[in-house]
């Protein structure tokens, strides 16, 4: 997904879980702001730091953490890379696996109402091929929406925007957190946590749509044959199938798009194969539908086809009774046929893709927009130009200076350690530790967890315990 979704799409969702402007603005940014907090511009020794309204340099530390949770990774450019934790955590959660004894039921967690309305935990069947490196262990990191973990990560989500003492357990374990609940307004501070913490979880649900059936491991199976089956296509020049507002188009993806038409760019037969980076934007474009053959299926099986205005519908649907249930509620879609018919609007319309010109995060978030004054919603109180990435009203608050290191791409960062920036980077951590502690227990995809980046200490402390 992109901004059009994560941000506006967010913010729609949730007001129809009955969230105020500003909360939802903040849900919304939180959201968005998953795909900002990257290596690229936030790795680095993070100071927090109070009497902020002093001149630099007097500035009363509170406590540092070096290299924080940042939240994505790589770039289109250069091929998405590095820490399989971090993708695993926050863009391709691990779902290909029965559900655990014990594991809440998508009844239990969005009630029978909204579980019959979507299809369900669907296991894929892969095609072992150790050969290609596809092995017993890559096949359940194929990322499935409504998996196990899925559904509990909503199920400790709605548990912990309900319990504020569990919020406050949180914060009281990462580093300066207590003197913070001690010298802040701390209704307000556990307050702007669950909000934020809310929009990250939401974000990683959401993908779960959009991203299902592509993997964070370095593998083989996150590749494609040529979905013609065209023998020279399947070494060289794999190609897929698209439609948007005419008919289905066949395309080679490629790197050398991100200079002629950033809507059709990707990385097939560059050294990465984490996540989509092979189908490049497509699965974020909501309007658009695919068929490609997934190298985790033997190539002379049909095409799988990706439809997702549907897959979006459905993200948005789980995202409204997520929202609905943080509020102390239930969403009722019978009651709101007509906001999520404009919702739907926002989604499947579509745009041309193969004309360079058109953007269709652009295109879509001005979709959101309309459908949303439509039907009576005020705009999010930032209004952000989804074609910057990222906007500068799309970045949390709360860095206030930063120093260099000559000779590296590392510097000190100065974080207000009351601010959202802050807080996120709290929330970042608990989920993460909360997805590997999960995947852990039960064995799955735990080679992921082993790169530097999952292995760093963050604010909170390795072992969580006392409140997972």
């Amino acid at each position: 997904m992109d901004q059009d979704f994560h941000y506006y799409g967010t913010y729609y969702a949730a007001r129809m879980g009955k969230f105020n402007r500003e909360d939802a603005t903040r849900i919304a940014k939180a959201s968005n702001f998953i795909d900002f907090l990257s290596n690229e511009l936030y790795a680095g020794y993070w100071h927090m730091v109070r009497d902020t309204a002093k001149p630099a340099g007097d500035w009363d530390v509170v406590t540092k953490v070096d290299y924080p949770r940042y939240t994505f990774q790589g770039t289109l450019s250069t091929g998405a890379g590095g820490s399989g934790g971090l993708w695993a955590s926050y863009h391709f959660v691990p779902g290909n696996y029965a559900a655990p004894a014990g594991t809440p039921s998508a009844e239990d967690v969005h009630g029978a109402e909204i579980a019959g309305q979507l299809p369900g935990h669907q296991l894929r069947e892969v095609d072992l091929n150790p050969n290609m490196g596809i092995d017993a262990g890559i096949a359940p990191l194929l990322n499935r929406p409504q998996s196990p973990l899925s559904r509990l990560m909503i199920k400790d989500t709605i548990t912990l925007l309900n319990d504020p003492s569990r919020l406050e357990a949180i914060i009281n374990l990462a580093a300066g957190g207590k003197q913070l609940l001690a010298e802040q307004n701390k209704d307000d501070i556990l307050k702007r946590f669950g909000l934020l913490l809310l929009g990250a979880r939401a974000h990683v649900i959401a993908d779960t749509w959009a991203h299902q059936d592509w993997g964070a491991a370095n593998n083989v199976a996150n590749t494609y044959w040529d979905v013609n089956s065209a023998e020279w296509g399947n070494q060289f020049w794999q190609t897929i199938d698209y439609r948007d507002v005419g008919d289905w188009t066949n395309v080679h993806l490629s790197v050398k798009n991100q200079r002629d038409n950033e809507n059709l760019a990707a990385v097939p037969n560059l050294v990465s194969y984490v996540g989509h980076g092979w189908l490049g934007h497509l699965p974020d474009f909501s309007f658009i539908k695919y068929r490609y053959k997934p190298c985790w299926r033997a190539k002379d099986q049909e095409p799988l086809v990706r439809e997702n205005p549907l897959e979006y519908k459905f993200a948005f649907l789980e995202l409204c009774s997520l929202f609905a249930q943080c509020a102390g509620g239930r969403f009722q879609p019978d009651a709101e046929q007509a906001k999520l018919a404009a919702a739907q609007t926002a989604m499947e319309t579509p745009c041309d893709i193969a004309v360079a010109a058109n953007s269709p995060r652009v295109f879509s978030a001005k979709l959101w927009q309309a459908e949303m004054k439509k039907i009576g919603f005020e705009a999010p109180i930032d209004l952000i130009d989804t074609f910057v990435e990222p906007d500068p009203k799309a970045v949390l608050e709360g860095q206030i200076g930063y120093d260099t290191m000559m000779g590296t791409r590392y510097g000190s960062y100065y974080v207000n350690y009351a601010s959202d920036l802050y807080l996120f980077q709290i929330a970042a951590d608990y989920h993460f530790r909360f997805t590997k502690h999960w995947l852990a227990q039960h064995k799955v995809g735990t080679d992921l967890f082993s790169d530097s980046w999952s292995l760093a200490l963050g604010p909170l402390p390795q072992d969580l315990s006392s409140i997972l």
